[in-house]
């Protein structure tokens, strides 16, 4: 028990470390001239590490779509899909979820066993906000893949991340604010 629980933080810890390092890394080997098929081993042993971890298909299909192209044309364009891919499939997997139950229903029913209607409704309109969120973020990292390095790397290293905390954090601002004016 003791050990799986080592093993889950560990590889949180190396995706996470990864997902962030990700960018840096890819602007490094360009201008190294490393071979980028090495890039797509390590996307493809990630995407793996991931879906024991989680299961999400979506997300599994689109990493190891992106390994094996770059893996197979040791190209650049493909190494700079890759948050392409990974935003349109976290767009992709909140979307789906609206079918059904929404993501974030099934997070906070995790949390909390019982969400009234309201709870519902708004847990249903913030994956909906993620999924447009997140399709707005794939767009403008496409957008990056043809212009220059520099730029691809500051957007998808830098100010994604920082759009997406602000997402997270103006949700919780707004959740909290909403919370204390109802009681």
């Amino acid at each position: 028990m003791q050990l799986k629980k080592s093993l889950t933080i560990i590889t949180r810890l190396i995706f996470g470390a990864f997902i962030v390092i990700y960018p840096f890394a890819v602007f490094w080997a360009l201008n190294r001239g490393i071979a980028i098929r090495f890039i797509g081993l390590f996307v493809l042993a990630i995407v793996c590490a991931s879906y024991i971890r989680n299961k999400n298909r979506i997300m599994f299909l689109f990493g190891t779509i992106i390994g094996f192209l770059i893996l197979l044309s040791n190209h650049d364009l493909f190494v700079k899909l890759y948050p392409v891919l990974m935003n349109a499939g976290m767009c992709a997997t909140f979307a789906i979820s609206l079918t059904k139950t929404p993501l974030i229903t099934m997070l906070a029913q995790k949390t909390q066993k019982k969400l009234n209607t309201k709870e519902k409704e708004y847990t249903r309109n913030l994956t909906l906000a993620w999924a447009v969120f997140m399709g707005i973020n794939t767009v403008i990292s496409l957008i990056t893949v043809f212009l220059s390095n520099e730029i691809w790397v500051l957007y998808n290293g830098l100010i994604s991340y920082i759009l997406i905390g602000c997402m997270m954090g103006g949700e919780y601002i707004f959740r909290k604010i909403l919370l204390c004016s109802r009681r």
